[in-house]
């Protein structure tokens, strides 16, 4: 007797496909806010949902944190709510799933219950910044007023933001309302939903630290998806010059940048430093302010001792000129005690010229030679001949003959 093989792979097929009894008559069905594993609560945690984008890293992060039903027949339904939303959600193809139910229980350990019942900015932060999560999403299935209802939260972490989305239904059961509720939060996320930047900073020196405004992305050369927009990057260490940039990062956009910190340099986008030839060459002492150096005042008191002996030498010349005997009488015109006051005179000026003209030309070349030295100054000096010439040279010149 010939058995037909249509009718049994039918039934077979069915048999595959239809869900067990436990499934669809399983008692309280699955409450996702209690402490029992995921294993337990007909929940496939290793369905990955995501669409095939070969810019998947760049889309923004999303989590289903979870589903509160605090009603018994919404609790039977909620396993296949928190799957049509999460599906709902990734299928739209703008968001990638930062974390499956099971990572995000794990990581939010024991503020995972407070997280799913969350509707507030204030207690999504930290929840977002655990699952490094863009968007963030809570449910609520229950009995209102209006008859069930299923409310969203759903939080923006780059303008830190809350969004509440709500749709109505005849029973858990409805098809119609669960796919209702599916679209409408794949709507809110595709109005939310923006593409990140990739940054890419490479810098020479391994403890250089980096940062974005106000936050750090890491220690030496870091990757990091951030919110595109206008920001300011900062490269630091220790005994280096810091390093700033403003950065115009475009939705999708992938930016590297290339760091050089110089030793207590100028920050690489000055120009070099000319008396920087090599690792071993010494830079430039800082110059002192003029009026803040001896040499300045020393320099002043020796020109005021050559205009002193100047004015003295010319007195004394005014004195020689009338020491002769002008009307042929054997005396001279001048006094004894005004002879040898101007030779006095002319003997002091000889002094303060050659002692001011020394002084003055010591501190001169002090003033200019010193600062000009890239290495230890050496401990000979340049022969004082110039300065004595200078002022054997005025001495000739207005000294007195007595």
């Amino acid at each position: 007797m010939r058995i037909p093989v249509a009718p049994f792979t039918a039934l077979l097929a069915l048999a595959l496909l239809a869900p067990p009894t436990w499934a669809q008559e399983g008692g309280l069905g699955l409450d996702l806010t209690t402490d029992s594993p995921p294993e337990q609560q007909g929940l496939d945690m290793g369905l990955d949902l995501r669409p095939s984008n070969p810019n998947a890293d760049l889309l923004p992060r999303f989590a289903l944190v979870g589903l509160h039903a605090p009603e018994r027949a919404g609790a039977q339904q909620a396993a296949s709510w928190f799957e049509a939303l999460e599906r709902g959600a990734l299928s739209s193809a703008v968001v990638a799933q930062a974390s499956d139910l099971q990572g995000t229980r794990e990581r939010l350990e024991d503020g995972y219950a407070a997280t799913v019942r969350c509707a507030e900015a204030s207690c999504f932060a930290e929840p977002a910044e655990l699952l490094d999560a863009d968007l963030l999403t809570t449910a609520r299935l229950s009995l209102e007023d209006a008859g069930w209802t299923l409310r969203t939260w759903t939080y923006d972490r780059d303008r830190r933001e809350v969004h509440e989305d709500f749709v109505t239904g005849r029973n858990p059961r409805d098809e119609d309302f669960l796919s209702e509720a599916s679209a409408m939060l794949s709507k809110r996320l595709t109005a939310l939903a923006r593409p990140r930047a990739m940054l890419t900073v490479n810098v020479n020196v391994p403890q250089a630290v980096v940062k974005v405004g106000e936050r750090i992305l890491g220690v030496g050369n870091v990757e990091a998806r951030l919110a595109p927009g206008a920001m300011p990057l900062e490269v630091s260490a220790d005994e280096y010059g810091v390093y700033t940039r403003n950065l115009d990062l475009q939705p999708g956009a992938r930016e590297t940048v290339d760091v050089m910190l110089e030793i207590s340099g100028p920050a690489p986008d000055g120009p070099p430093d000319e008396s920087v030839a090599g690792v071993g060459a010494t830079r430039k002492a800082p110059r002192k302010s003029l009026l803040k150096r001896p040499a300045f005042y020393t320099a002043l008191l020796g020109l005021a001792a050559v205009g002193a002996g100047v004015v003295m030498g010319l007195a004394a010349k005014d004195v020689e000129s009338r020491a002769n005997d002008a009307n042929g009488d054997g005396v001279f015109d001048i006094s004894r005690k005004e002879r040898l006051d101007a030779q006095s005179q002319a003997n002091l000026a000889t002094a303060l010229l050659v002692g001011g003209g020394a002084v003055a030309a010591g501190s001169a070349v002090w003033l200019v030679v010193v600062p000009a030295r890239t290495a230890p100054a050496s401990t000979s000096v340049a022969p004082a001949a110039g300065s004595g010439g200078a002022s054997t040279a005025l001495h000739l010149m207005v000294g007195g003959s007595f």
